[in-house]
């Protein structure tokens, strides 16, 4: 109970003195010196191993502090790096298990580079020994073990899609090497249910391969095939020919709604992470929610942001409301603004805005 009463008390001498959310974002710039990239409510990752597992598609693997909380097989976390002076921060599945985060301290992602992309086409060029910021892992798509022995659960993943298929199986392949001291291929456990794994991507671009044969050889309950689509057609006409009692899914937003029809006419629970894009500018005035610190707000598309918030009455630091003067800054946790003075889209991720020339796409979460 003290804890607690101290912790509110350290936040509120931070907002009302420091202008911070906490005391760590205040002395942030002066740690940096001692440790390089060190960021209030993150964790500090130092690269370990950078390898190109394609021509467009790099695997990068961090070394977390022993404090940093350990991921569920299938969850993701935010990569924030400083480029051009700029934190630039992206989604990323874990591709790996989490018994290798709890002996080694060792996360992997598997990234496929955006042609375009602000953040993924600088990984492959991450200095061993360098430093970013991670996040605490997130997200609920994690296998539900609750299928009969007899039953098949299928998974179905296009392009780097596979990333949480391969953190699922690994994280099964290792607590049955902790249950079992059998050398030998591994018989079906009675409590575990069949799987296997649909893997479409463009011809000579799926990934992780080796991997997955390793899998398969390890776990006699798992099996998988490789399609493409111009070989073996689009996913709506295979789901028929296979056999299951429950879907995952990992693909772009197509793929997912593919699956999902199918699993709403056979009956079948889904479970899903599907990529979607940024939102074009809407045309009609929309009402989104945005998170001001932990107060939710609805403000709309049609004024900038700093200009709704000051006609709900909320007290903000403020000056020109031109976006010169840079007064009204503040971090974006999450989701998507328009610049109206450049009309640059930002991403999802968390990044510094203007409040005075934002106007909103999608909900925000806003720090200020």
């Amino acid at each position: 109970m003290l804890g607690v009463a101290s912790g509110k008390l350290s936040s509120w001498i931070s907002r009302q003195i420091l202008h911070y959310s906490s005391v760590g974002g205040y002395l942030e710039t002066v740690i940096q010196l001692v440790k390089p990239n060190w960021r209030d409510g993150y964790y500090r990752a130092e690269i370990v191993a950078v390898k190109k597992l394609h021509a467009n598609t790099v695997e990068v693997q961090l070394k977390v502090p022993s404090y940093w909380p350990v991921h569920k097989a299938g969850q993701h976390l935010e990569l924030t790096l400083e480029i051009d002076g700029r934190l630039v921060t992206r989604l990323f599945t874990i591709a790996s298990s989490p018994s290798l985060a709890k002996s080694k301290r060792l996360v992997r992602l598997v990234v496929k580079s955006q042609p375009h992309g602000i953040l993924t086409p600088k990984l492959e060029a991450l200095a061993l020994g360098s430093w970013v910021n991670v996040s605490k892992p997130s997200g609920d798509f994690t296998f539900q073990f609750n299928l009969q022995p007899e039953q098949r659960a299928l998974f179905l993943a296009a392009g780097s899609g596979i990333t949480p298929f391969i953190a699922m199986l690994n994280a099964m392949l290792n607590n049955m090497l902790d249950d079992q001291s059998r050398s030998n291929k591994h018989e079906r456990d009675a409590n575990v249910s069949a799987l296997h794994l649909v893997y479409y991507a463009k011809p000579g671009e799926h990934l992780l391969l080796d991997e997955l044969e390793v899998i398969a050889e390890q776990l006699d309950f798992f099996t998988f095939e490789l399609l493409t689509r111009t070989k073996d057609g689009e996913l709506s006409k295979k789901l028929p020919t296979l056999n299951a009692d429950a879907l995952y899914v990992c693909g772009p937003s197509p793929f997912y709604h593919a699956a999902a029809e199918f699993a709403k006419r056979e009956n079948l629970p889904i479970y899903a992470e599907h990529f979607s894009l940024i939102p074009t500018t809407p045309d009609e005035q929309q009402t989104f929610t945005a998170q001001l610190n932990s107060e939710l707000i609805e403000l709309t598309n049609a004024e900038p942001v700093l200009t709704q918030l000051l006609a709900k009455g909320r007290q903000l630091t403020y000056g020109c409301k031109m976006g010169i003067c840079h007064q009204c800054q503040c971090v974006k946790k999450s989701g998507v603004v328009k610049n109206l003075r450049t009309g640059e889209v930002s991403d999802r991720g968390e990044e510094l805005i203007q409040l005075c020339v934002s106007q909103l796409m999608t909900d925000v979460e806003l720090e200020a």
